[in-house]
């Protein structure tokens, strides 16, 4: 009975560990990001030697978020029977009005070597929210349009609907909204 408890132990050792993540996010400035998530996520990944190509398995995420001051931290134990992990600074909470989807970060061969991995983000500037803030300030901001264009930025695309309403699209987040006619905007 010890033997089979002492290798249980060991078993769960071998298998996962907790590894800490932490760092920070900002803007192009340097100013913190707050608020914004921080996801990790674990892909067991294998070779499909019917299609030469590599497949996931299955995957498991695990989120945080920054703090007032731009900072996140987290402890995850890690079960090696995943074999990829990655750091994805962008998903449900993210400003996609104001910054530019970053790429996400391999930490594979980081999980794989220790117990504290830090990596800092820098957050790109949407080239249109200078623009999108000229829109903002003049829209009603408890406006249906107001509220999608301060979350999504501007669509990918609109059609004009018969009904005078408008179909947006947001392609890369895989969201489509239909809005209603536009609001009057009050020149004086």
């Amino acid at each position: 009975m010890k033997h089979a408890f002492f290798l249980a132990i060991l078993f769960l050792t071998v298998t996962a560990n907790a590894v800490e993540i932490k760092g920070n996010v900002s803007d192009e400035a340097g100013n913190p990001v707050a608020h914004s998530p921080v996801f990790l996520v674990m892909q067991r990944v294998v070779f499909n030697i019917r299609n030469l190509k590599y497949e996931e398995v299955e995957s498991k995420t695990v989120s945080t978020e920054t703090d007032t001051h731009g900072l996140y931290i987290t402890t995850v134990d890690i079960d090696h029977y995943f074999n990829r992990f990655y750091l994805y600074f962008h998903g449900k909470g993210f400003d996609f009005a104001q910054f530019l989807r970053p790429e996400p970060e391999d930490i594979t061969k980081q999980v794989k070597k220790g117990t504290e991995i830090v990596i800092n983000r820098v957050l790109k500037t949407n080239p249109l929210w200078s623009d999108l803030q000229i829109v903002l300030k003049a829209l009603n901001p408890e406006s249906q349009r107001y509220k999608i264009l301060r979350k999504y930025g501007f669509p990918e695309k609109r059609e004009q609907r018969q009904d005078g309403s408008e179909k947006w699209y947001y392609f890369d987040l895989d969201k489509a909204f239909t809005v209603g006619q536009p609001e009057k905007i009050d020149t004086h």
